[in-house]
């Protein structure tokens, strides 16, 4: 099965293409090995890595639109011949816009509605006719608006739920999170009702000033699956040694000792 990575404030999308490098030089590597063929290049490893291992969500839609160009831009310096050039596939399902902080009661039971879900995705992915990506799209949109039972808020356990139903969570989370205390981005006070939602969904790292890196850990800790799972981040050293970092310091020795 294909690594599933997540950056879960994905930005401007260094860290998928990143990652997607590490993929495409780790398959390289074994090529001697398995034997070289036509479908061992980089333009495939490329496209198998975005449509199969790489996930992304920021808050931003520019961030988003950002993250999907740099994807976009990865696949066409590989193009070697102008007459088979492929068109680019669509990501619209594979970096998504939505506060990665955020979920929405579902019944995760209701399998044969993923189930659809997750057949039209990379149809979607790879289909080229705006009528029919148009037609994809609303059917996808209405399965998550049946799912959700239609809430608009962004659930990683629907938008990408063939990780959680094939591995139980991502292999991989990494991120640099939003250095963010006691507040919503560009330095306002955080309203009450987020404050008092963050601590019930996150008990583990929200404490009393709240600091949204932590709380990104804990969410990462969530999202990873059960066994093996890796958190790889970017946060301040005071992290270490703060105050008010002593839930999510513990949380992660707990978590680390299972």
């Amino acid at each position: 099965a294909a690594i599933r990575v997540c950056d879960p404030a994905v930005g401007s999308g260094a860290f998928p293409v990143g990652m997607m490098n590490e993929i495409i030089r780790t398959r390289n590597a074994l090529t001697p090995y398995i034997g070289k063929d036509g479908d061992r290049t980089a333009y495939n490893f490329k496209r198998h890595a975005i449509q199969n291992c790489l996930y992304g969500v920021d808050i931003d839609a520019g961030a988003v639109e950002i993250a999907k160009l740099r994807l976009w831009l990865s696949l066409i310096v590989e193009e070697e011949e102008r007459a088979t050039i492929q068109p680019l596939p669509n990501l619209d399902y594979k970096i998504v816009q939505g506060n990665s902080l955020l979920s929405v009661e579902k019944n995760l039971f209701n399998q044969s509605l993923f189930t659809q879900l997750e057949q039209l995705k990379p149809l979607y992915f790879n289909e080229t006719s705006a009528s029919k990506k148009q037609k994809y799209r609303e059917k996808i949109d209405e399965l998550i608006n049946q799912i959700t039972n239609g809430h608009k808020d962004f659930d990683f356990e629907i938008y990408f739920s063939e990780v959680f139903h094939e591995k139980k969570g991502f292999d991989v989370v990494i991120a640099n999170p939003p250095y963010v205390s006691y507040g919503l981005r560009g330095g306002q006070k955080m309203a009450n009702q987020e404050k008092e939602y963050l601590k019930r969904a996150f008990p583990n790292s929200a404490e009393y000033k709240i600091s949204l890196y932590a709380v990104f850990m804990d969410k990462a800790i969530q999202l990873s699956k059960p066994t093996g799972g890796l958190q790889t981040f970017i946060v301040p050293d005071s992290f270490l040694l703060g105050r008010y970092f002593s839930r999510i310091r513990k949380y992660i020795l707990e978590v680390d000792e299972i």
